[in-house]
């Protein structure tokens, strides 16, 4: 790749690339990513409105909060299965709201470990306010029970 077609302006991501110089030597060059540029906007906008669709699906009694927070990590059902220590048809069973109220509360803290979400939050979804206001859960050192606060969202 020659300098010239290497050359992408925009500061906020910065990288380092090896390329032909116009005096013919090769070496390093730091330029801007062409991928952030022209194409993370569009990645957000889709990222944000797959968390609205599944917080709606969750919401509107379609999907269990498990099923939720598997679509928030991407985390396949096998690999649920394996790191809890159950099978794959009852990660399966407890994706559906039907079957989610029978989850012991030990299983749903080992749930919760996975997740890295309190175990409040399996009841609850955190929304930010209009005016930038989050209700934020900090961890105890009493298992059930979560301290919280309300807190101004960090961008």
């Amino acid at each position: 790749m020659k300098e010239t077609d290497a050359k992408v302006d925009y500061n906020s991501h910065q990288l380092l690339l090896y390329v032909e110089k116009n005096n013919g030597d090769y070496g390093p060059f730091q330029t801007g990513s062409y991928l952030t540029k022209n194409y993370v906007d569009d990645f957000w906008d889709k990222q944000n409105k797959f968390v609205l669709d599944a917080r709606k699906k969750l919401v509107d009694g379609q999907i269990s909060p498990i099923r939720y927070f598997m679509l928030l990590i991407d985390i396949s059902e096998a690999e649920l299965a394996t790191r809890i220590g159950i099978s794959v048809k009852e990660v399966r069973k407890h994706q559906d709201l039907a079957h989610f109220d029978r989850i012991s509360v030990a299983l749903l803290r080992k749930y919760a470990a996975i997740f890295d979400v309190p175990l409040a939050d399996f009841f609850q979804i955190p929304v930010v306010s209009d005016n930038g206001l989050l209700c934020k859960h900090e961890k105890t050192m009493n298992p059930f029970f979560t301290m919280a606060s309300i807190v101004e969202e960090k961008k």
